[in-house]
């Protein structure tokens, strides 16, 4: 007769398991999209690992989950019901990555890859070039729309064959996203922010365009900010990086574990990542360069995930180590990600420059990214749920609410998988609260003072809990958007 697991013992043996399958995973994902292969090759790693994510394994730690109350059966359950639907997903992710990163797109007489599209717009000084480029990437992006769809329809029906109403019930549950009060927070900030938002946006786009309504088609070039670069030259981005974290009593010399990619390669992901191949002592930071302030930025936001993970305890579970709200490690992204636009910071790391303009640039362009995650969170809760016109929902939003023509041709290839972009609004939120109680605590030059090493260290240590837990640790009453709609009207 079989030995019968109990719930404690198959959850140590599942984290064991599945710790070798993140590592192979997360080793694949860093390859690729650091560009040192050519290949995804998700396949063989989910192959390898399949016990781990069969229907019959996923839906008892789904049950475990419901049945105790420990959070890490839930993270654990989450980590199963995610890699469970993102193997449905694998075929066609690999097809969507062989067709963008292939020269299919015209231009000036020859043929570009999706992913050199953006770069191009965002240093592209003439607007009808833009539009012309921005409508060959519109109609590439349509045609992947097929492919997409029917991703979206085999992961809906995966969750439905785990026991879940719909792939948003699965979410919620899984992740504890609170979907329902999150979208009344998101409407909240929208309107709250919407006046500060729009004056912002007409004086920018006067400046930057010479036109108070900008087209979809400018908002990389917006974005970009080149006239800035000037201020954030590459050669001290390193001793930038080094100089804040020594202030801050968390020095990053000989630091055992931490590799810090910024190499330029063409096949390199332009969108920068931390990867935790082990914690807390394998972790990759990963910034393709593309000149100026979003180096800058990509670098420290990065550098709060690394930092994070380097304080994890090593002999913390699986579950703590790697699991959790990502919430919680995105909000202390986000808080380095704004170091180089706070003035503070500008004037000790970066010298006598006069940064007020970009000061007040900055802060328009995170308020124009903050929105864009409430707007996201609004339309993602209506995507699947069942809205009957998703296109016109998609672009009705980003017009009201980012005054932007948005092309409907991107209304699923914007979709982050599991909610993310309610994760990350969610961490706009946490971010701003430990801002408030930094500054209340330190004072306003806390990004340069050790004290804000030794505040973070006991938070970071504690992996990823609920943000509402994290929120309350620090003293406030919990997550809420009341210090991020503050900090955009002081």
């Amino acid at each position: 007769m079989l030995a019968v697991q109990l719930p404690t013992e198959h959850i140590m043996t599942y984290q064991t398991r599945a710790e070798a399958f993140w590592q192979a995973e997360t080793t694949a994902l860093y390859q690729a999209q650091a560009g040192l292969v050519e290949t995804l090759q998700l396949d063989k790693v989910y192959a390898e690992f399949a016990d781990l994510f069969t229907l019959q394994q996923v839906r008892t730690l789904v049950d475990m989950a419901r049945s105790q109350a420990d959070s890490h059966y839930r993270h654990v359950a989450e980590f199963a019901t995610m890699r469970y639907l993102r193997q449905t997903a694998v075929p066609y992710d690999e097809m969507l990555f062989r067709q963008l990163g292939q020269p299919t797109i015209p231009w000036d007489g020859t043929e570009l890859p999706f992913f050199a599209i953006a770069p191009l717009l965002a240093t592209e000084p003439d607007a009808a070039r833009r539009k012309d480029l921005y409508l060959s990437r519109s109609q590439f992006t349509a045609r992947q729309n097929d492919t997409l769809r029917q991703r979206w329809e085999a992961i809906t029906a995966q969750a439905e064959a785990l026991g879940f109403d719909t792939y948003y019930a699965l979410c919620n549950e899984m992740r504890g996203l609170r979907l329902v009060s999150l979208q009344f927070m998101a409407q909240s900030f929208l309107k709250e922010t919407a006046d500060t938002y729009f004056q912002r946006l007409s004086r920018w786009s006067q400046t930057m365009l010479g036109t108070e309504k900008p087209d979809a088609a400018d908002r990389f070039y917006m974005m970009r900010g080149a006239q800035f670069d000037i201020l954030f030259p590459p050669e001290t981005l390193a001793l930038a990086v080094n100089n804040t974290a020594s202030f801050l009593g968390l020095p990053l010399v000989n630091q055992p574990g931490l590799e810090i990619d910024l190499a330029a390669r063409p096949q390199k992901s332009l969108r920068p990542f931390c990867a935790f191949i082990h914690v807390p002592d394998d972790i990759k930071l990963v910034v393709n360069p593309a000149g100026g302030y979003r180096d800058y930025s990509a670098v420290f936001h990065e550098l709060g995930h690394a930092l994070h993970g380097l304080h994890i305890p090593a002999d913390l579970p699986f579950a703590v180590r790697y699991l959790g709200d990502d919430s919680v490690g995105e909000a202390f992204a986000f808080l380095f990600e704004q170091l180089p636009g706070n003035p503070i910071w500008l004037q000790e790391l970066l010298g006598s420059a006069d940064y007020e303009t970009f000061v007040d640039y900055i802060q328009f362009m995170r308020l124009w990214l903050i929105r864009r995650c409430a707007i996201s969170v609004l339309y993602e809760n209506l995507l699947h749920t069942g809205t009957p016109t998703p296109e016109t929902l998609y672009t009705s939003l980003l017009a009201e609410h980012l005054g932007l023509n948005v092309s409907p041709a991107y209304y699923l290839l914007d979709v982050e998988d599991g909610f993310y972009n309610a994760q990350y609004f969610r961490a706009w939120m946490l971010t701003a609260q430990i801002a408030a109680q930094l500054e209340a605590r330190i004072g306003e030059d806390w990004m340069v003072s050790a004290g804000t090493g030794a505040f973070l260290r006991p938070l970071w240590q504690k992996g990823q809990p609920a943000a509402e837990i994290i929120a309350i640790l620090i003293g406030e009453e919990g997550l809420n958007p009341e210090a991020l709609i503050r900090s955009f009207q002081t």
